[in-house]
C-alpha cells in the first residue's frame, strides 16, 4: 500500500467530504460492520489495495471483539494513520501517538465518545454507527493533512516520552509482542507492526483495552477472518437484530465469526487478568509522571510481557480450532 500518496489524495472540502461518507454508507450497507466498513472506505478513497487490514479489522466491531470498548471508526482509523506514520518520530514521541491524538478529538468532536457502548447506548438498531462510518474518513483525512503538534497536552508529553523511551529501551511493544508470538498463524509484516504501533498501552497510551488484547482480536481476524460483501444479508442481519434476534449469529455476516472469536478472547482475558482495561490491569495513568514512575519502578512490563505471551497463547488456540472448522 503506498501511504505516500496520502497527502496528496486525502482533501477535505464540500465535494470530498460527500464523497467519503456516501462511499462509506456504501460499504455499511454491504458490510454491516464497523471497523471493517471504515478501513475498505478508507483504502477505496486513497485507491489503495489493502484486503488483510480489513481482515485485520473483522474482530473489532462492537468494541473490540464486542466488549463496548474503543468504536471501530476509532481502531480501524488508527490501523490506517499507523501504516502512515508507524515507525517516526517527532520532537521526542512517536508521530503515531501524536497523529492518533489529534483523530480522537475529532472523533470525540464528532461522536461524544471513544467507547462504542456510550455511542450506541442500549439502542437496538445501530443508527449512531450509521454516522461513525460515514464521518470517519473525512475525520481522518483531516488529520492526515492537519498540523498535531499540539493534540497532546505540553504536561503530557513528557509522561508519555517517558514511558514510550522506557518500553522502547526494553524492546517491548503490546501488540508486536502478541503478534511475533502469532508468526507461525499470520504474516507479521513491516507493514502489519506499521499499522499496529498506535495500539500500545491501552490504545495510544489511553489506558482503555489492553493493547495485547487488541492485538490478539486482530490476529483472530487476519488469521481466519471472511469478508462480507451482500446487501441482502446486511438487511437480513439488521431484521434479525430489530425483531430482537441474535445479530451476531456466525451465519448472518461473515465478519460475524471473528467478532465471536474476538469476544470469546476478550472474556477469557477479562476472567484471567480481572479487566480488559489497560488502567485497570496496571493501576497507572500514562499522561502523568507518577502513573509512568509507578509504571517503571513497579516493573509493570514485565507483567505486561507475560500477557502479551498469555494472549498470543490463547489466540493462536482459537485460530487453530478456528482452522478446523
Amino acid at each position: 500500500m503506498d501511504t505516500g500518496k496520502w497527502n496528496a489524495e486525502m482533501r477535505v472540502n464540500a465535494q470530498t467530504r460527500r464523497a467519503y461518507r456516501n462511499r462509506g454508507l456504501s460499504n455499511l450497507t454491504r458490510m454491516g460492520h464497523c471497523a471493517p466498513s471504515v478501513a475498505q472506505t478508507i483504502l477505496d478513497v486513497t485507491h489503495a489495495d489493502g484486503e488483510w487490514l480489513v481482515r485485520l479489522a473483522a474482530g473489532l466491531p462492537g468494541g473490540i471483539g464486542n466488549t463496548g470498548g474503543e468504536c471501530g471508526g476509532v481502531t480501524a482509523a488508527l490501523l490506517l494513520l499507523g501504516l502512515r506514520y508507524g515507525g517516526k518520530t517527532e520532537r521526542g514521541l512517536p508521530v503515531i501517538l501524536e497523529k492518533g491524538h489529534a483523530y480522537c478529538e475529532r472523533f470525540l468532536e464528532c461522536n461524544h465518545s471513544l467507547l462504542c457502548s456510550a455511542i450506541l447506548g442500549d439502542r437496538r438498531l445501530p443508527w449512531p454507527c450509521v454516522r461513525v462510518v460515514r464521518r470517519a474518513p473525512e475525520l481522518l483525512a483531516e488529520t492526515v493533512i492537519g498540523d498535531s503538534a499540539r493534540a497532546i497536552p505540553a504536561e503530557d508529553r513528557g509522561a508519555y516520552r517517558r514511558l514510550s523511551s522506557h518500553l522502547a529501551g526494553r524492546g517491548f511493544h503490546c501488540a508486536h509482542a502478541v503478534l511475533r508470538r502469532l508468526g507461525h498463524a499470520v504474516p507479521v509484516t513491516p507493514e502489519l507492526l506499521a499499522a499496529t504501533s498506535g495500539f500500545v498501552g491501552g490504545t495510544l497510551l489511553k489506558g482503555m483495552t489492553c493493547s495485547a488484547l487488541t492485538a490478539g482480536v486482530m490476529a483472530i481476524g487476519l488469521g481466519a477472518g471472511e469478508i462480507e460483501g451482500s446487501r441482502p444479508r446486511v438487511v437480513r442481519m439488521l431484521v434479525t437484530m430489530m425483531f430482537g434476534g441474535d445479530a451476531l449469529d456466525d451465519e448472518l455476516n461473515r465478519f460475524n465469526r471473528s467478532v465471536n472469536r474476538g469476544s470469546a478472547l476478550a472474556r477469557w482475558f477479562e476472567g484471567e487478568f480481572g479487566s480488559t482495561r489497560c488502567r485497570d490491569i496496571t493501576g497507572c495513568t500514562f499522561s502523568s509522571e507518577p502513573g509512568v514512575e509507578r509504571y517503571i519502578q513497579g516493573e509493570h512490563a514485565a507483567r505486561c510481557e507475560r500477557i502479551a505471551t498469555r494472549v498470543a497463547e490463547e489466540a493462536g488456540a482459537i485460530l487453530g480450532r478456528a482452522q478446523v472448522h
